[in-house]
């Protein structure tokens, strides 16, 4: 009974990035509102417009009035992206229970019950994981790339699905938060900050409104944050080029040496001196990339040339 009242009593947070989502918003609000009256006394609703070019944000302010209790809207000045709109949401939240998901109703709203039952178990990251998903061929082949890399990373099973569909406390949010940054990347923040986490196996919707906002560009750019602000794989790759540059070297070295000693003199070669010039020289320029795009990010941090996101309209 005790364990009953903690639960009604814990506040429950609903985070929800908006981008090109008119049709689905008023469903899926009424669809959150059913369920989580069910489980909690208190909750909210935080919609994190991303500078949507549709009429979203005409239709959350609508929602807003409505509910003006349980719903909380922000727009952002520009767009930033779904990570920056979900790390917006995440500093808005006040809730012990945090839920992330997507607006397009492919997360049903009835599985949220499924993702805070191991919050109360002790886990402090639950991901919701699918039998079958429903994106498009593209997005999941891109999907899974992104997944392997957050699976070496962070030395997860195989089998381990990373969803945007996902529960966690308080505890890790607060963390992610503090966190914060110009690249962010939610799942990868989440799990820096969680010692304990689960997969639990929900239902996923086809889409029903509209198609994916996502595309190569954007799972490029998802990659790259996640590699060169979450990973040391680049750096390991720098050190393993110019171990292999050096023994390379050492080996065409001694190469020469033993020739000149055995023959005399070792004949000219400029075709070869051209291509061993020419593959060092571009080892150390991919070198040199590599630690540009990072000093380039350090400097955008530091200086805040760049930030994650701008509010200009908010509405508590």
């Amino acid at each position: 009974m005790h364990q009953e009242n903690q639960r009604s009593n814990d506040k429950i947070s609903i985070v929800i990035p908006v981008y090109r989502s008119e049709e689905s918003l008023a469903i899926l609000t009424e669809r959150l509102h059913l369920v989580l009256k069910s489980i909690s006394a208190e909750y909210e609703i935080i919609f994190i417009d991303d500078c949507s070019p549709d009429n979203s944000w005409e239709i959350l302010k609508v929602l807003k009035e409505n509910h003006r209790k349980t719903v909380k809207i922000a727009r952002l000045l520009v767009n930033s992206g779904q990570h920056n709109a979900i790390l917006c949401g995440l500093q808005l939240s006040t809730g012990n229970i945090v839920i992330t998901m997507d607006d397009d109703l492919q997360n049903p709203p009835e599985e949220i019950p499924k993702l805070i039952e191991p919050i109360y178990r002790g886990y402090d990251l639950v991901i919701a994981a699918y039998a079958s998903k429903k994106h498009s061929s593209f997005r999941n082949n891109s999907g899974q790339l992104i997944d392997w890399i957050l699976r070496k990373i962070f030395s997860l099973p195989k089998d381990f699905q990373l969803t945007s569909f996902r529960a966690t406390n308080r505890f890790v949010v607060d963390n992610v938060c503090q966190m914060g940054g110009v690249f962010p990347y939610i799942t990868a923040m989440m799990f820096s900050s969680s010692a304990r986490h689960i997969n639990v196996l929900v239902e996923h919707h086809p889409r029903t409104f509209g198609s994916s906002n996502y595309n190569l560009k954007r799972s490029l750019s998802l990659a790259a944050n996640l590699i060169f602000s979450y990973s040391p794989f680049p750096l390991y790759t720098i050190i393993l080029f110019c171990f292999l540059s050096f023994l390379c070297s050492m080996v065409f070295s001694l190469l020469i040496i033993f020739r000149t000693l055995v023959y005399g003199t070792s004949y000219p070669g400029w075709a070869s001196t051209v291509i061993i010039v020419s593959f060092f020289n571009g080892i150390i320029m991919l070198c040199l990339v590599i630690f540009g795009i990072y000093l380039s990010r350090i400097s955008q941090q530091m200086t805040r040339i760049r930030v994650p996101y701008t509010i200009s309209e908010l509405h508590e």
